[in-house]
């Protein structure tokens, strides 16, 4: 083999593993924004998906989309409807309750353990949480929601009960969105207000009160959830 030859052979096998690499990089970022628009009901549940669709819409070949849509399938995310494709899996009021039995199950841990062991620089890391910018858009305090009980969890030093947390959590943010679609700017300031008087009570080492307006805090969420569930037509 000559010098040439081998250059191109190291070109080419460096050209294979980059193509391979951009490959997953475009799947995992198809499953990304797919799954995204799910759990912000960007796509509604109950919505019909046809694999061609997203693939012309996303600029890729049917190949990622499906193995986001595999993916999805096994986050219960969305299900397959014989020789109809796939469609978003419909929200029930069985499964929203059993969501916010666990939220109050998780989070109360979540916060009695950050009284009790979090640093004095990790509590101080949930300062920014205490507060947003007005007026507020559903979009960013969506965003903001999600960041804030992630933190809540991933401070609470237990790594099991934070993955366990936050996957219910993620599960809660399709239901967070229905409960909050119709509510004016208003009312989510309240939600930060919310935010705020728990990351008082924990900055107080305070784990009762902490506790108490955690459980205050995910029951009124469930109350709105619950009340826009029984009215709309995604309810499965």
């Amino acid at each position: 083999m000559t010098a040439n030859d081998e250059v191109e052979s190291v070109e080419a096998a460096a050209g294979t593993g980059l193509d391979e690499e951009m490959t997953g990089l475009r799947r995992t970022s198809v499953f990304q924004k797919l799954r995204a628009e799910i759990l912000t009901c960007t796509i509604r549940p109950g919505t019909r998906i046809q694999e061609r669709d997203l693939a012309d819409r996303f600029g890729v070949s049917k190949s990622p989309i499906r193995d986001a849509l595999i993916k999805l399938e096994e986050q219960n995310l969305v299900e397959v409807m014989p020789r109809k494709g796939y469609r978003v899996k419909p929200i029930s009021i069985a499964d929203a309750r059993e969501i916010y039995e666990m939220r109050l199950i998780y989070e109360r841990e979540c916060v009695g353990r950050l009284v009790e062991t979090a640093s004095d620089e990790t509590i101080a890391g949930l300062a920014p949480y205490a507060t947003m910018p007005e007026p507020i858009a559903l979009s960013t305090w969506a965003a903001y929601n999600s960041a804030f009980h992630t933190a809540l969890a991933i401070g609470c030093g237990n790594a099991r009960l934070a993955r366990a947390a936050c996957e219910i959590n993620e599960q809660a943010d399709r239901l967070t969105m229905i409960g909050v679609a119709t509510r004016d700017a208003g009312d989510l300031a309240t939600f930060v207000r919310e935010h705020a008087e728990i990351i008082a009570a924990i900055g107080e080492r305070n784990r009762r009160r902490a506790a108490a307006l955690m459980r205050a805090h995910i029951e009124s969420s469930r109350r709105r959830v619950l009340e826009a569930l029984e009215s709309a037509a995604i309810v499965g």
